[in-house]
């Protein structure tokens, strides 16, 4: 069985690996951790020192991503779990369906942002667009619950 989560470093991303886990422990699967680092600029404009630190910054977001779904990975493989990390470019919702479909995934896991009372506000765009589109079951694992 293989398990794709949907990892975006917000502060509810815990709580996701930690059901992500629970999970394949549970199930004896193959865990599959995911993020969608935004697209690069289609152009930067012009060839000075601006434009060369703007892809240098990228450039750097990038390694600290790809660093962190890396360690988040590692972790869960030093709980004995079979984990790889994928760093993906482009819209979340499109690459997180992609990878599912490409990794042949059983079930994804996404965490909801739990802004507001309104389905939308909770589950946020990715995580609605993820469980409206997906081929295969979705787990949303819900916000701490903010009191009003």
């Amino acid at each position: 069985m293989k398990l794709l989560t949907a990892v975006d470093f917000s502060p509810q991303t815990g709580k996701v690996l930690e059901a992500a886990r629970d999970l394949a422990t549970a199930l004896g699967a193959e865990l599959w951790l995911v993020h969608a680092a935004a697209p690069e600029p289609v152009v930067v404009r012009g060839h000075g020192a601006g434009a060369r630190r703007d892809r240098q910054q990228t450039a750097e977001e990038y390694r600290q991503e790809h660093r962190l779904i890396q360690d988040a990975a590692a972790d869960a493989r030093e709980a004995g779990i079979k984990t790889t990390g994928l760093l993906v470019q482009g819209p979340p919702a499109k690459m997180i369906l992609k990878e599912a479909a490409d990794l042949d995934a059983d079930m994804i896991v996404v965490g909801s942002h739990g802004f507001g009372a309104v389905l939308g506000l909770l589950l946020g765009s990715v995580s609605k667009t993820v469980l409206r589109k997906a081929n295969c079951p979705v787990l949303v694992v819900p916000a701490d619950r903010q009191e009003p």
